[in-house]
Parts: C-alpha cells; structure tokens; sequence
C-alpha cells in the first residue's frame, strides 16, 4: 500500500465513523455522532467509586456506553433527549466495550437539524424488522429533500415513538402495538412493488404512503385505546397539523411535490360524499393499497381466531 492510500483508507475511515449506525461502531476505534439516550444505570466499581452506564438507541439496534467521572452531568440526563458523543473502544481482559470520551446534549433546534431516519429509537420498537423495511425504502428515495421532509415529520419529537408503537385501528386491522408502523411500511411497499411509478412519483409515492395515517399517532395510544384528543377529533383531520412545520420547508425547496402531498394526503376516497376528488394515480392507487392491507389482515385475524 502506498502513503497516498494509506492517507486515503485514514481519511475514509474517519468519515465513516461520524455518525455511524450503532451496529458498526465496533469497526472503529473511536466514533462520534448524535444518538438517542434511551436510559442510564449508575454503578459501582472494586473501589466503590460511582459510574454510570447509559443506553443509546438508534434505527439499528441499541448499545451501552460506559462514563467515568461524569456523574453530577449524567445524573441531569433526561431520558429521551438527544446527545453527541464521542466514544472510543476498549478492550479489558478480552472483554470490549465502549467508553464514553465526550457527551453532550444536543438542543432541540440542533438535534432536529442533525437527525435522519437512522435516528429512530429502535428500542421502542416492537416490529424491528419493519423499522428495517422503513429504512429501506427512506434510503431508496432519490429526492433528498423528501427525505429530510419524512425525518422532519417523524424524529425529534414524540410522533416518531408514537408512530413504532400504535397500532393502525382499535379493533379492526393492525390493532396491535406497532400495526401502525406495519400496515403504513406494508401499503408503501404494496404501492412500489408493480414498479407502477418512476422517479418523482415513486418518492411521492413512498412519503404518502409511510404518513397517510399518522394522525393515528395523536390519537390512539400504544394500547389502543383512544387518547382525549381520539375521542373528539378523527385522525385524518389531524395529518396536515403533524407535518405543518415539514411541509413548511418542503415548500421552499419542492412547492410542487409539497402541494402533491398534501392533495394525496387530503382526497377524498370514491364514492364519498364531501371532498376533493383524486387528479393523481398516485392518490387512487394508494387507497387501493391502504384498503388491501386492512381487508387482508382483518381476514387473516378473524380466520386465525376461528381456527
């Protein structure tokens, strides 16, 4: 190897450990990036000084990081909040394990600026396989500001959570905790797999299908029973409220896709009384997609409870 790819392996390291998944942090001696902290343990070690563990979650999976001489700091942590860190990995007796170099919380304004989808905490999750399925197809969009636009929309704040755990109905289909997550990856994938719509479309096409029930995250709770806001106001009048501050800035970069969504988001379905009719395939073919999901799931479950 020469010194010039030695500099550049170095050089591609160092950009692959910033903000890696947490799933690879073992490849890297150190790394650092924003995270989710998710809980924290204080310990004592052989000489009975105080250390604390804490737990930081991401799309990918979960992971401890151990901190010495941070007490009064992680004892102010709250749960939920958002850190940067730097890390570095240790080997003691044969056994590795990351130390915490440098922690911070990060802002609320801040955070929200630096988190992708990989930022999900995949420990609230109880469908891990779909959160994998989400990320799939986020990563396949071509259109990066539709991709900031599906962060802007589920991380930073309680939806995102909200969004892995409810379930997509009370008792109809996907009444179970992270049936909305399942049946919106399940419509999304059901609406791309005929390869049916190319470029713009298909991300359009995602994006609407991942949050068309959003509004389900203010009004079901994780064990499907109806929140105080549930019982006076449907969730479908509450989708354009939850994406107001994405949509805001997709206006700005693609007015055009912006106002598509919200016209797939808002038509009305055939046959309905009130409401704006589908001008876009992408809108009908997604009501299709959303009805088959439900329809299939409902029948499974009530065959399953007659077997």
């Amino acid at each position: 190897m020469t010194n010039l790819q030695h500099i550049q392996l170095i050089s591609s390291t160092v950009a692959q450990s910033i903000q890696p998944l947490l799933t690879e942090v073992a490849s890297f001696k150190r790394f650092k990036g924003a995270y989710n902290h998710v809980g924290s343990t204080e310990r004592i070690d052989k000489s009975g000084k105080a250390y604390w563990i804490i737990k930081l979650s991401d799309i990918s999976t979960s992971i401890n990081v151990y901190c010495f001489n941070m007490n009064e700091f992680i004892e102010q942590l709250t749960c939920n909040s958002v850190v940067h860190i730097e890390a570095t990995l240790k080997t003691v007796d044969g056994h590795q394990y990351v130390r915490c170099a440098f922690l911070q919380v990060l802002p609320t304004k801040v955070s929200s600026q630096q988190l992708s989808i990989n930022s999900l905490p995949s420990c609230y999750c109880p469908a891990p396989e779909k959160l994998l399925q989400l990320k799939v197809l986020v990563d396949s969009l071509s259109s990066p500001h539709l991709t900031r636009f599906i962060s802007d929309v589920l991380v930073g704040s309680d939806v995102g959570v909200r969004y892995l755990q409810c379930p997509a109905s009370r008792r109809h289909h996907h009444s179970f905790t992270g049936g909305l997550l399942t049946h919106s990856v399940d419509v999304a994938n059901a609406l791309i797999t005929e390869n049916q719509f190319n470029g713009a479309e298909r991300d359009i096409a995602i994006v609407a299908a991942l949050i068309h029930d959003i509004g389900k995250t203010r009004t079901l709770g994780a064990n499907g029973k109806r929140t105080h806001l549930g019982t006076l106001v449907d969730h479908e009048e509450l989708t354009l409220e939850i994406c107001a501050k994405a949509f805001s800035r997709l206006d700005k970069f693609e007015p055009q896709s912006a106002l598509m969504l919200r016209h797939i988001l808002t038509c009305a379905s055939p046959g309905n009384r009130y409401g704006y009719e589908a001008i876009t395939p992408i809108a009908s073919k997604l009501q299709m997609a959303d009805n088959a999901s439900a329809s299939a799931h409902f029948a499974t479950n009530m065959l399953a409870q007659i077997a």
